[in-house]
């Protein structure tokens, strides 16, 4: 079973009907007892990172997730559920030249949420682009993914990036750091490249 975690800011709908679709037990749940019982967890997410990690902390899910990472089991991080693993994001933030000020996140993956600089290119970045492939990871399945998204994953550890996209910068699009790997894109909209990541998601959870 996976548990699709449920903090009120997720395409959770989408993802639910993805892993129909290729045949996997799933709950939609904010219940962390669900959580700890799962084999498998995802946290996606649309939205601000602030309000995010506000109704996290509500519903005491931010201890469960942290604890649902430590415990070995296959985690999956989406969109903002990406970004929520980090310690922090600037986004809610007036950042000011020499200022490190950032929201809090939850501190599973080393390293902060920054916004795209300043470039000419539209921001959102919306639509699909290209994964460059750094470690072989489960998450790099085929040649273009769907993004939505303003801000990105700066990582402190290289080694934790499993691939990176191009868009104005080349930003790390994917992490993988043992039992845990996040997305940037959305694998419940990216087609069949999509379906396959959350198939082999799948299977090591049932691993």
């Amino acid at each position: 079973m996976i548990a699709i975690v449920d903090y009120g800011m997720g395409n959770l709908a989408s993802v639910k009907k993805a892993l129909d679709y290729i045949g996997e037990e799933s709950v939609i749940t904010d219940d962390s007892s669900d959580i700890s019982k799962a084999g498998g967890v995802i946290l996606p997410g649309v939205g601000a990172f602030a309000p995010a990690m506000e109704n996290l902390a509500l519903k005491g899910l931010d201890t469960a997730l942290i604890n649902a990472c430590a415990s070995g089991k296959p985690f999956l991080g989406i969109c903002l559920g990406m970004q929520l693993l980090m310690d922090g994001s600037e986004e809610g933030v007036t950042v000011k030249a020499g200022s490190h000020a950032q929201i809090s996140g939850l501190g599973i993956i080393p390293g902060k949420v920054r916004r795209f600089p300043d470039m000419g290119l539209k921001i959102p970045q919306m639509g699909w682009n290209s994964l460059i492939d750094c470690k072989g990871s489960l998450l790099t399945e085929g040649d273009y993914v769907y993004f939505v998204h303003s801000y990105y994953c700066d990582p402190q550890h290289k080694s934790d990036i499993a691939a990176m996209t191009d868009y104005g910068i080349t930003y790390c699009s994917a992490l993988e750091s043992g039992n845990v790997f996040a997305t940037q894109f959305h694998p419940e909209k990216s087609g069949e490249a999509g379906l396959q990541i959350l198939s082999k998601f799948a299977r090591r959870v049932r691993a």
